[in-house]
């Protein structure tokens, strides 16, 4: 599309201006030489190159949305790895049974992307760049406000994004430690070192406020504006937001509100998969992550960043060759797949099978990736896709959950049916009998981890759904863990620690031994 080429270009003019300063340099010029926007449009193109998460390069966020809940196993294979491979195998046995030093062991053992709190925290610095600047340029009101919408809901979902991560959940302990609020961009020693962490309630506070006054922003706009199929923030992934926000809240009723406000205020609709094109040697999967998808509303995240946490290595297998062969370190968990009944069209969909690019065949488990853009080898088309969608099948499932803790039965039995009537082969979806309270529930929720499996919510839902135990094998050997976990939130990552020293550590679960 031609407004993509003209956002990947204006990305890359301000992250080269970017990276020939410091963040501190570049937000307090000190020289006329020195760039400082002068109208609403130079802002605009500042929160393209320094705020939005773009498929290509760019800071690490994703890294860790999956990789920790019960959609991922280890390879089902009895396998080992290969003697020059024992590092990564300590550095991924460390993350995938939630070690309270998984960060310092991936650290020592050679990875390099673990910090994505300073990931986060780098687009928060550019959108509090863009809000900083914006009383002082040039522009109309229709202008700025656009920016500024744009800005706050960017900013709101990084905080949300955050603070699933480093703090409790919000239903759990909103009093919790969450993560610092920083709302401006100015930088100073001072600042750096001694900002503290805000409450979890605090940041939830925060964030609703953003995407509020993002969404009155938005409703200042013309209707065409609100949503462009230009890769920008919008109104409708605003609502939506707000909607998942509220999900988290116990908030049912908003919930359902803005749900619904996606759902009939605007033209997505809902895939049918029955009408898929058929898979092309080319083109082996469907890209739902693709502005040809009717139900996409907004584009995010880098594909390797999503992904490439699970790589392929060659493991030791009982194999009547009694060669190595290179597969997949995790795969989809036997639990998810055994979930999907025999007329659910999502699996072989939504869900890559493991590839082995030592004979080019797809192999018989499935990986822990799916939805956006696939080689024609299998593997994840890195850099000529975004890696996430917010789509309109989210909606659809708060509207649900919402409505059915909200004793609105049957609202939520018809948005369940509207989605999955377009899940199954044609004519073949049955909703199961006596669906009311708690059964009702669990239902949508066991329909929502198919549905938005490997798009970085599973672990989030778990989190809110009370902590759940349940356990994983790496190997032969049993890691469990246990309801109401402290792993339940990650460790702030040392380095983050040693630069901030008001910040104080998560509570850490003791070592676990199998």
């Amino acid at each position: 599309m031609k407004k993509r080429n003209i956002l990947y270009t204006l990305a890359g003019s301000i992250l080269l201006l970017l990276s020939t300063a410091s963040c501190s340099d570049f937000l307090e010029p000190k020289s006329p030489n020195e760039y400082v926007p002068k109208d609403a449009n130079a802002l605009q193109e500042l929160l393209i190159g320094a705020a939005y998460p773009t498929a290509y390069g760019g800071n690490r966020f994703l890294t860790f949305v999956d990789c920790f809940s019960d959609d991922w196993q280890f390879h089902k294979l009895d396998a080992s790895f290969a003697d020059d491979d024992i590092g990564r195998e300590t550095a991924l046995r460390a993350l995938f049974t939630w070690q309270p030093d998984m960060f310092i062991t991936m650290e020592t053992q050679g990875y390099s992307y673990n910090n994505i709190w300073q990931g986060y925290y780098k687009y928060i610095l550019g959108t509090n760049a863009v809000l900083d600047y914006i009383g002082d340029v040039k522009g109309t009101d229709e202008e700025k406000n656009y920016v500024i919408a744009q800005a706050l809901a960017l900013r709101g979902f990084y905080y949300f994004m955050l603070v699933n991560h480093f703090g409790a959940p919000y239903n759990y302990d909103k009093d919790a430690l969450g993560v610092p609020l920083k709302l401006e961009s100015k930088l100073n020693a001072e600042d750096e070192v001694l900002i503290p962490r805000n409450t979890v309630g605090e940041v939830y506070k925060q964030i609703l406020t953003d995407l509020n006054e993002a969404e009155r922003c938005f409703l200042t706009l013309p209707k065409a504006k609100q949503y462009q199929l230009d890769y920008m923030m919008n109104l409708p992934a605003v609502q939506l937001l707000k909607s998942r926000l509220f999900l988290y809240m116990e908030n049912w009723a908003e919930a359902a509100k803005y749900a619904n406000k996606v759902i009939t205020d605007w033209n997505f609709s809902l895939l049918d998969l029955n009408n898929l094109p058929e898979p092309t040697k080319k083109e082996p999967y469907y890209n739902f992550v693709s502005p040809d998808s009717p139900e996409a509303i907004w584009f995010f995240g880098n594909i390797d960043d999503l992904a490439g946490i699970n790589e392929s290595v060659a493991l030791e297998i009982e194999d009547p060759s009694g060669k190595s062969v290179y597969r997949d370190v995790f795969i989809a968990s036997d639990e998810l797949l055994n979930s999907f009944e025999e007329n659910d069209l999502r699996k072989d969909n939504y869900i890559v099978k493991e590839f082995d690019n030592t004979n080019t065949e797809f192999l018989d488990s499935y990986s822990v990736y799916g939805k956006f853009k696939i080689s024609s080898k299998g593997a994840p088309q890195s850099g000529e896709s975004f890696a996430l969608a917010l789509r309109l099948s989210e909606a659809y499932l708060n509207l649900a959950e919402a409505s059915a803790l909200n004793q609105q039965e049957g609202a939520a039995l018809n948005a369940m049916k509207t989605l999955l009537e377009k899940r199954y082969k044609t004519d073949t979806y049955q909703q199961p009998a006596n669906l009311t309270g708690e059964t009702l529930v669990n239902f949508i929720r066991n329909e929502r981890r198919k549905e938005l499996c490997f798009e970085g919510q599973r672990w989030f839902d778990l989190r809110r759904y009370g902590m759940p135990s349940f356990s994983r094998m790496w190997a032969k050997e049993v890691y469990t863990l246990k309801k109401n976990d402290p792993s339940y939130t990650m460790p702030i990552p040392e380095e983050v620690l040693r630069e901030n020293s008001s910040l104080e550590q998560n509570p850490l679960a003791p070592s676990r031994k199998d």
